[in-house]
This record gives structure tokens, C-alpha cells and sequence, in this order.
């Protein structure tokens, strides 16, 4: 087994534990993607959007549905890794967390919600989660849109440490502050970069999209470690990219996303805790 702190740390930026707890609401994010992914659609995950130039918005209220629970065992490891998960949290970074505003959970006609069917299998949930967060036309779409839908799909952090008031940030801060300590890269542009690739008529499409479960997730459950969301798990989410600009298409690239899950906060069945770790090519 991996030294504990190894473990701890992918755990961690997984599912965005550091990201949640030390944002600021005055953070701007810096990121801006100079070369843009492509991906192409699984044809079992719903078919490409052309977003509307204009959107309804429905709101639905936080915490719709309860986020089940479990008491694992008091076992030696469980017992030593809740402990270093609750200790990476500092009075401060809390704090700053619940200092911090995220969007009122939303969906759309251009955003809108996963379909009941896709939530029941984390692979599945994964796929149809990734492709809609990665579609999109920037001229007709927004980010503000986009983190809305992300709240309105978030699963709660669960994670020991992490307080209530705080869980239900974890997704929204993974995809639009990546530059915070803790952070990893985020394919979601910051709000200059959006306005920008709105303005070069940018949009892309995902296709081939694949989902697993991550083998550092599958290693920590198979010493013993249990997280008390019996739905959290970790998917490493792959696929092509396509990136059209002014209606010149550039050459497809692959894309990799690690994805936490949990139970759904306005659904039953899978939501997302946190994205992070984008790559391309």
C-alpha cells in the first residue's frame, strides 16, 4: 500500500477537499485555455446540443434530496485516514469557504439536467455529466449558465473534515477557481477567456466519451478505507475534443477529466462532487 500521505493527497485533490475550503469570493480565475480540446459524443450519451440564444432558467431549491449516509466500520485504516482527511482542514480555509457565494442551482434549456435514466451508474452518470459540461458554443452560451447547472447537479463533499454548511460548493469551486491551492486545471475558461472565445466564434463538441473508475479509488477501498457516501466514488473520464473556430474545424484532440461522484443533492441517484485534473492531447 502507497504511504498514507500519497494516498491522502489524491484523495484530496480529487475531490477538491483543498479547492472547497480555502476559495476567496474576490479569487478571479486566471485560467484561460490557449489551445482548445476536441471531443466527440458516445452515441449512447444523449445527442449534440446547438444552444439556444436564449434560455428559461428554473431554479429548484438546495438540498432537495437528503444525501444518505453511512457509519463504517471502525476499522484501524478507516480510522487513520478519516483522521488525516479531517486534519487537512484548517479554522481558516473554512472560514474562507463559507465566505464564499456560488450560484443559485439552476437548469435550462441549454443546460439542462441529467436525463433520471443516466444517474443510476456511476460510469454512466459520468459520461452524460462530462459531455454536457464539455459541449458548448460560447456565443450562445454562458458560464454563468454552465456553473448554475453545475450547482443544480452537485452531490455534497462528504468527506471527514469538510462541514455541511460548506459540502455543497465543492463541485461549482472545482470548475471555476482550478488556480487555488489544492486546484487542478478545469476546462471551463475563466470569465475573460469565455467572452473572448464568444467573440472568435468558438465551439466544441465531445465524442468517444469513456468513464472508469480511477485505480487510486479503487486501491483505497480495497484496504479497507469506506467514504460514509455509499454513491462516492472516483470515474477518470476520456475522449476526443473538436474545436470549431469562426466555422474552421481544428483537428480533434483526447481529453482526460477526473470526476468525483456522490449522491445527488437535487436528484436521486449520482451527482457530481468535483471535477479536476483536465488534460489535452
Amino acid at each position: 500500500m502507497r504511504s498514507l500521505w500519497a494516498l491522502d493527497r489524491r484523495i484530496v485533490i480529487g475531490v477538491a477537499v483543498c479547492v472547497v475550503l480555502v476559495v476567496s469570493a474576490a479569487v478571479v480565475v486566471a485560467f484561460s485555455r490557449n489551445g482548445h480540446p476536441t471531443a466527440t459524443r458516445s452515441p449512447t450519451v444523449h445527442p449534440a446540443r446547438s444552444a439556444p440564444a436564449t434560455t428559461t432558467t428554473r431554479s429548484s431549491p438546495r438540498q432537495l434530496v437528503p444525501t444518505p449516509k453511512i457509519k463504517p466500520p471502525e476499522t484501524a485504516v478507516q480510522r487513520q485516514i478519516d483522521t488525516e482527511l479531517a486534519q487537512a482542514e484548517t479554522p481558516a480555509s473554512i472560514a474562507a469557504a463559507r465566505a464564499t457565494s456560488v450560484p443559485v442551482p439552476a437548469v435550462s434549456t441549454a443546460y439542462p439536467a441529467v436525463p433520471i435514466v443516466d444517474r443510476s451508474d456511476p460510469t454512466t452518470y459520468a459520461i452524460a455529466f462530462t459531455t454536457e459540461l464539455l459541449d458548448t458554443d460560447y456565443a450562445t452560451q454562458t458560464r454563468a449558465g454552465l456553473l448554475a447547472w453545475a450547482e443544480h447537479e452537485e452531490a455534497p463533499n462528504t468527506l471527514p473534515g469538510v462541514p455541511t454548511d460548506v459540502a455543497g460548493k465543492a463541485l461549482v469551486l472545482s470548475l471555476a477557481d482550478p488556480d487555488l491551492p489544492g486546484g487542478s486545471p478545469s476546462p471551463v475558461p475563466s470569465s475573460a477567456g469565455w467572452a473572448a472565445d464568444a467573440t472568435a466564434g468558438v465551439s466544441q463538441q465531445v465524442s468517444d466519451v469513456a468513464a472508469e473508475v480511477d485505480p487510486d479509488w479503487t486501491e483505497i477501498v480495497s484496504e479497507g478505507w469506506q467514504p460514509a457516501d455509499p454513491l462516492m466514488t472516483i470515474e477518470t473520464v476520456t475522449g476526443n475534443l473538436a474545436v470549431t473556430t469562426n466555422g474552421q474545424a481544428a483537428a480533434p484532440e483526447s481529453f482526460s477529466l477526473t470526476l468525483t461522484l456522490g449522491s445527488a443533492a437535487h436528484a436521486r441517484g449520482y451527482g457530481a462532487v468535483a471535477a479536476g485534473d483536465w488534460a489535452v492531447g
